[in-house]
């Protein structure tokens, strides 16, 4: 399995969502790449929905608040495998039935972010990777919007965008 980290490659893409060519992870920003990452809603079985909180130690959004699991795509990469591969190795759920929900687009530091969205339904216990993620937790939608309108939890820009996006096609916005 390739290692996750700063120098990993990933495809950049034009505004069609099709490789042009390939950048580090660690450049996609300053080479202003639009770039594919997959974004996996996890809910319990009385529909609430797992949110992460960020290791501290992060370089982004330190400590902000997020997907279930997120993570970028490797170049030559499906967005379905990315799914996988990040749901194992985050919260180390092997055997997943992801659904796809759509793919969205949102600006990020100036670069087109291509956001292919998952669900799945899963109960836990997580063996979360604690690297890169602070603490896990359920909340019902309500408390998550609840919780961001007051100020009381700051959530990841790209989160916001993809729950809007989840709950638009329900529905539910």
């Amino acid at each position: 399995m390739t290692v996750v980290d700063e120098n990993m490659m990933i495809d950049a893409v034009d505004d069609d969502d099709m490789p042009v060519n390939t950048v580090t992870r660690s450049s996609v920003f300053m080479a202003h790449a639009n770039f594919r990452v997959v974004h996996i809603l996890v809910f319990n079985s009385n529909g609430e929905l797992l949110v992460q909180r960020l290791a501290l130690n992060r370089k982004r959004h330190a400590g902000y608040w997020g997907s279930s699991v997120a993570g970028y795509v490797f170049a030559d990469e499906s967005y379905e495998a990315a799914a996988v591969r990040r749901t194992s190795q985050e919260l180390g759920i092997g055997n997943a039935v992801l659904l796809p929900v759509g793919k969205t687009t949102t600006d990020d530091e100036g670069c087109k972010k291509f956001i292919e969205v998952y669900t799945t339904i899963q109960n836990g216990p997580f063996q979360y990777d604690h690297e890169h993620i602070d603490r896990l937790e359920f909340q019902s939608l309500a408390k998550i919007h609840d919780l961001n309108n007051i100020g009381e939890r700051t959530f990841t820009p790209t989160f916001l965008h993809v729950l809007n996006f989840y709950e638009a096609g329900r529905g539910t916005s």
